[in-house]
């Protein structure tokens, strides 16, 4: 879920180099129709494949109840890994460039059996992609990230969270600010002492009054790391069904992101799509708030659905957003991942040929 979301942090980077890693204004790369092109093209940046896919490669009782997470409300029962062997038929399918594979588990990644290999395969199939695998940082396993490193990981997200040990033990629910301090330390000296290019970032949600403290956390690790970044808050949809974000409001962490009144199509769904760990192929997050995919949103299962079939057949849901239509899907009435991206999107009341009212002024994008 976040690495889609640091996308667009990562876009704004290629395209303002001067607005560092801090989240950008609303609207702040659209000073011009020119500027809001090129922009609108960096973020589609694969035309009409996706950009991101993601890998849940696990879900399992997790060692955190981080307050964000549907685990603070309850835990799966039992653990369940994804099959190798559709990892490699879903791997084999997908293009050989262009496609960033973001690896994860519901649950802490570093923990699952299956994690290296993975990432073994992965290298192994589909050697020039790149990989970034989100972590919480609650585990430091020297052997299994030595093993990371070795295979050809490209990317370790560490999911800080919460820049301060007070704001920390709230948020995440157990006192390991220390322990996650240390962890990162190590993960960086074993990423140097193996002279590894793998790139190592970390983050802190974004949240009203927190800015100073980041500002301070920033400080003491961005000489050390290849990016600290102020991430923004969105809820996924499924955030507001178990009351996640009322529950979080309530303790004092308010997203600092003001979602706009006037909504546009999700660039989610034209840039990424992911593979869960029982194999079915899924539209975003937004339609897997729980821990089991949900029948009536899969794209199919990856045993007998192949990557671009499930790819064209989140076609759907595209062609409502760019219909307009996104309250006629469940999982999209109140998710506001959709504004984590400046708009890009253009209006027109009068639908084309294809019945839509949005569009890009000369990007290629999915339909």
């Amino acid at each position: 879920m976040s690495t889609v979301k640091a996308y667009a942090e990562k876009i704004l980077r290629r395209l303002r180099p001067d607005a560092g890693e801090r989240a950008r204004p609303q609207g702040a790369v659209q000073d011009t129709a020119r500027q809001r092109m090129e922009y609108a093209r960096a973020v589609f940046s694969n035309g009409g494949l996706p950009s991101n896919f993601t890998v849940t490669i696990g879900v399992a009782p997790c060692n955190y109840s981080c307050r964000f997470c549907p685990q603070s409300v309850s835990k799966p029962r039992k653990a369940l890994w994804l099959d190798l062997g559709l990892l490699r038929k879903c791997l084999s399918e997908m293009p050989e460039e262009n496609v960033l594979l973001n690896v994860s588990s519901f649950s802490e990644t570093i923990a699952a059996p299956n994690l290296v290999p993975c990432i073994r395969l992965m290298k192994e199939v589909r050697p020039k992609l790149g990989v970034v695998m989100a972590t919480n940082g609650s585990l430091f396993r020297e052997n299994v990230i030595s093993d990371l490193i070795d295979a050809g990981l490209d990317h370790y997200s560490y999911s800080f969270d919460a820049p301060t040990r007070e704001t920390y033990r709230t948020l995440i629910q157990v006192d390991n600010f220390d322990k996650a301090w240390r962890n990162l330390e190590q993960v960086v000296e074993m990423r140097n002492r193996k002279r590894s290019p793998m790139k190592i970032t970390t983050h802190i949600m974004h949240f009203k009054g927190v800015e100073d403290r980041f500002e301070q956390f920033k400080a003491q690790w961005q000489d050390k790391l290849d990016g600290v970044v102020l991430r923004r808050v969105g809820n996924w949809g499924g955030a507001d069904e178990l009351s996640l974000t009322r529950k979080l409001e309530e303790l004092g962490f308010v997203s600092a992101h003001e979602t706009p009144a006037q909504r546009y199509p999700c660039n989610s769904i034209f840039m990424h799509f992911q593979l869960q760990p029982d194999g079915h192929y899924m539209p975003c997050l937004g339609t897997t708030p729980d821990y089991a995919s949900n029948p009536k949103y899969s794209l199919g299962h990856a045993a007998d659905t192949t990557w671009s079939q499930a790819w064209a057949r989140l076609g759907e849901m595209r062609d409502a957003h760019l219909r307009g239509e996104w309250e006629k899907i469940e999982a999209c009435r109140s998710c506001n991942i959709w504004s984590m991206w400046d708009e890009t999107w253009l209006y027109d009341p009068k639908p084309g040929p294809r019945g839509h009212v949005y569009h890009l002024e000369g990007v290629e994008h999915a339909l």
